[in-house]
């Protein structure tokens, strides 16, 4: 077993080191038994969250399923990968997809909204280097970060020049995020539901 664990790392540590294509990643990932991101040519792990980002991205999937019922878009989490438009990979913690059903494709159709849940470890990524990436993908319409430890969240859309640009912040209890390419609305009480947080200190 220890054995195993050590070859296992080891080809892990190689991996991390290697510079790929995208072609050539996605046919390596395939044969992998975890899931890896690809950024600017270098493969990386997943790794596990907390209970609080766990619950959140359930929460946004489960709000959403209702809302998209009847449209041509469907709400999921991150067991499918999105390939960007700059040929990075990476696994949203939630999104709506409005492409056409392929049941056997690992890849989001058409992405549409994506949704990262923000953590200390991921804050910097989830708020630069994925907003990169999400960018180079006209299709998504919006980019949605959600923090874990506080209620806050905060919208990207595409602006007149086709642009993701900082549309929205939302932190009050009774606000409700608008939702492009459906005519709905998620608020902040459903993207929460479960978790509790301490009450601001007094002015």
């Amino acid at each position: 077993m220890l054995a195993r664990v050590e070859a296992a790392e080891g080809r892990m540590s190689e991996a991390r080191q290697q510079d790929f294509g995208l072609e050539a990643f996605l046919a390596w990932e395939a044969d992998q038994p975890q899931r890896w991101e690809l950024i600017d040519g270098r493969p990386r792990l997943m790794t596990g969250g907390t209970q609080a980002h766990w619950l959140i991205a359930g929460n946004i999937v489960a709000a959403l399923r209702p809302r998209l019922r009847g449209s041509p878009c469907r709400a999921g989490g991150s067991d499918l990968r999105v390939v960007t438009g700059n040929g990075n990979v990476r696994y949203p913690d939630a999104m709506i997809d409005c492409g056409a059903l392929r049941p056997d494709s690992p890849d989001v159709s058409e992405p549409a909204v994506v949704f990262e849940v923000l953590s200390r470890s991921t804050a910097l990524i989830d708020l630069h280097a994925k907003l990169r990436d999400y960018d180079a993908t006209p299709g998504i319409r919006l980019y949605v970060v959600v923090a874990q430890d506080t209620p806050w969240v905060a919208v990207w859309t595409r602006d007149p020049s086709g642009r993701l640009a900082v549309a929205a912040a939302l932190s009050e209890s009774d606000a409700a995020l608008k939702l492009d390419p459906v005519p709905a609305a998620l608020p902040l009480a459903e993207i929460y539901e479960g978790l509790s947080f301490p009450a601001p200190a007094a002015a």
